[in-house]
Formats: structure tokens, sequence, C-alpha cells
């Protein structure tokens, strides 16, 4: 397998990069996370959503206006996708049922401040994270009792690394996990009872986790 090589993230800190980014994949939210708005409802359909890595809100609106019985707190690291975030979910007339934070996974004192959640999820970041084992524990200690954590993301596939391809998409896929890796991760964290679904064309992944009410 091919190591994974480190994603670009210059454009998180450029304004008219992220601004760029948001117009540009508006109009592919419904193919992007269509299928995932679907998925979820399979776990979770009321309470507290916690969105990891939020982008532009694309996904945090499409969850909202499915399920009215949820709120969602939409996190991501660039202050500038925040802003974009917050303005689609004002237009969208959400604003009541979803904030807005800017702020890293791996800020451990941040999760706690956010509270407990009923749902966690992340798409298209994992392979972003700095210290990916931190932050698989900090949104698993933000998960509350009886309820689950739902990350999904790209899948690095040995053949495709070496090809000279370029692009977003591309560039992700070399950065992200295996799911041998991805297992190794949650091992280490302590989590158990988790599961990895991968999904054809087999160059995504998800991983699923749900906490037991104690006693």
């Amino acid at each position: 397998m091919a190591k994974r090589t480190k994603q670009n993230e210059e454009e998180l800190w450029d304004k008219e990069r992220v601004h760029r980014y948001a117009s540009g994949h508006k109009k592919y939210a419904g193919l992007m996370y269509g299928g995932m708005v679907k998925r979820v409802g399979e776990f979770k359909r009321s309470g507290r959503f916690l969105e990891m890595g939020s982008g532009p809100g694309f996904l945090a609106v499409m969850l909202a206006r499915k399920y009215p019985d949820i709120t969602i707190t939409a996190v991501d690291l660039s202050p500038y996708m925040t802003e974009v975030a917050k303005e689609y979910i004002i237009e969208n007339k959400l604003a009541d049922r979803i904030s807005c934070v800017t702020g890293d996974v791996n800020d451990h004192e941040l999760l706690q401040r956010l509270g407990k959640f009923d749902f966690v999820y992340s798409t298209y970041s994992l392979h972003h994270w700095e210290d990916p084992e931190n932050a698989i524990l900090n949104l698993w200690n933000a998960v509350e009792e009886g309820g689950a954590l739902y990350i999904y993301d790209f899948r690095r596939q040995g053949w495709l690394c070496p090809l000279p391809l370029k692009g977003g998409g591309i560039d992700s896929i070399k950065a992200a996990f295996s799911p041998r890796e991805i297992r190794a991760l949650l091992e280490k964290t302590g989590i158990t009872g988790y599961r990895i679904e991968n999904r054809f064309p087999y160059l995504m992944m998800s991983v699923i986790a749900r906490k037991d009410v104690a006693g």
C-alpha cells in the first residue's frame, strides 16, 4: 500500500478560494450528500447533532430540512467556511436549528464546552486531521450514551496512488486512510463495537460506532 501524502490546506485560509469552493460545489451538493442524508436517518432522526468539518453547510442544511426534530452544531476549522455556512443557513431560514462554530477537532476544551450529542458525524474531513487518533477520541467523547459516531471519508487505493494524476479529489484519496489504518486508530482509542463499510466503487468508506447505555 502506498504511503499517505499530506493534503494541501492552503484553500482553507484563503477567503477567495473558500468562496469559489462553496460556489463551485453548491450545484453538486445533492450528489455529494444525498445518500448521506438517507444513511444518517437510519441512525438518528431527532436530537442534538454535531457535524465536524461542516464546510459551507450544505449537508447540515439538507439534514435539517429532512429531519425537523434535529438541531445541529456545525464546526469547521476555517473561519471563512464558517462565514459562508452562516450565510447559507440564514438564506435557508434554518438559523434557529443550525449554529456554526469555528474550531479544531483536536481542541479538547472546545468539544467539552459544546457538550454531548446524540449523533456525531464528519464527512470528507478525516484525511485533513493532523492528529486523527486524538480527533476520533474527542468526537467519541462527545457522543451521548445511546448515540452514534459516523465518519465518512475517502479510502486510499494502492493502485491509484502511483499514477501521475492531479486534482482535489485525487489528492484527497492519496491523503486518505486505508481500512487497516482506521482499525489501528480505533484500537488505540479503545473504541469497540465499530464497523467499517466499503462502498462501490470502493473509493469511499464509512466508520460507524455506537455508544451503549451504561448499566
